[in-house]
């Protein structure tokens, strides 16, 4: 496992200590006696259900709608993420449960790190069985789930998403924000159904992008997103419409996006083109000068009156030498200002 940004770094500080949480929960008396009481009224559910069927789902009726809806989204309008559970497993209510531990312990239950999947399944699959819900869970924590994440902002990015919404929800619910904005059906579709992102991942470029209600051209950032082809270009991708959002929230309003090859910008009512990479280090190689003398071309064919960029890091002495030659401003270390974390 590695972590190719900074901001990927934080985020596995903040799952290991959530992580620690999860192992001292297993290891406890409490957990393994609320396992066995809640056995119990599994068995007793069991027999409930068999005996006298219409008293025990009689309140589950009104969820029958919505119950459809999903199924439907599930099967039919959209494709999972690879990142999901199996289909089995969220129609008998398993991904539900660990949706809601993953809650509990401020993690993304739609985590690339293959041991937070790990351990995160395997309390799940115990707290499944015994029929542990999450606020039940919440109160047999050691020390509370507080103490795992305190301090460490590397789960900043789920903001208020509530990631107990099954993705089939989530993905409803993102297609058609989308379509909100302005984005036609088709490209929309095409984004949600690229198994490349996480269900997290897309809400977090869906609702950035509707933070910015004044913005056109919305269609050109889902279009570019979309031809994503592996997780480390989603998670760039997915930054980078948060500074976007950042920007145009707190650094002058955005008038539209405008393609520029294979990569994706912004215009200012001014006719500025601003740029936003979250990159840590932006060295002067071969590629990417190449990438910004390119770039510059189509800034001057559009014509923009000028070119900004921003960058969470920094960028080495010769990429300002050639920011320079272009006259390219440049802002440094923009995270703190734009997206509330220094990273």
């Amino acid at each position: 496992m590695s972590a190719v940004s900074t901001a990927l770094l934080y985020t596995r500080i903040a799952e290991i200590q959530a992580m620690e949480k999860m192992a001292e929960l297993a290891g406890t008396s409490a957990f393994g006696s609320s396992l066995a009481d809640k056995g119990k009224q599994t068995v007793q559910g069991a027999v409930n259900l068999v005996t006298a069927p219409v008293d025990t789902i009689g309140g589950a009726l009104s969820g029958v709608g919505k119950m459809f809806a999903r199924a439907h989204e599930n099967l039919v309008e959209s494709t999972p993420s690879k990142y999901e559970d199996s289909r089995v497993q969220n129609v008998v209510g398993f991904s539900q449960t660990k949706r809601d531990y993953a809650k509990q312990f401020g993690v993304d239950p739609y985590s690339t790190n293959p041991i937070l999947q790990e351990k995160l399944n395997a309390l799940a699959k115990a707290g499944y069985a015994g029929s542990i819900t999450g606020s039940a869970l919440q109160a047999l924590i050691p020390g509370g789930v507080g103490i795992a994440v305190s301090g460490v902002s590397g789960t900043a990015m789920l903001g208020d998403i509530d990631l107990s919404v099954p993705p089939a929800e989530l993905r409803k619910n993102n297609r058609e924000a989308l379509i909100r904005a302005g984005v036609a059906e088709s490209v929309a579709r095409i984004f949600i159904n690229n198994e490349q992102f996480t269900p997290t991942q897309q809400t977090v470029i869906v609702r950035s992008l509707a933070s910015m209600p004044d913005t056109a051209g919305k269609q050109e950032f889902v279009e570019f997103a979309a031809g994503t082809a592996d997780q480390d270009l989603a998670l760039f991708r997915q930054r980078m419409s948060q500074l976007y959002a950042g920007i145009d929230a707190k650094a002058g309003k955005l008038k539209r996006f405008v393609r520029l090859g294979r990569f994706v910008g912004a215009e200012r009512e001014n006719g500025g083109l601003v740029l936003a990479f979250p990159l840590d280090y932006l060295a002067c190689t071969g590629t990417t000068s190449a990438i910004i003398e390119d770039i510059d071309s189509q800034a001057r064919a559009l014509p923009a009156s000028g070119v900004e960029v921003w960058l969470t890091g920094k960028a080495s002495p010769m990429t300002h030498k050639l920011f320079k030659r272009l006259k390219w401003k440049v802002r440094e270390e923009c995270a703190k200002q734009l997206l509330g974390t220094w990273y």
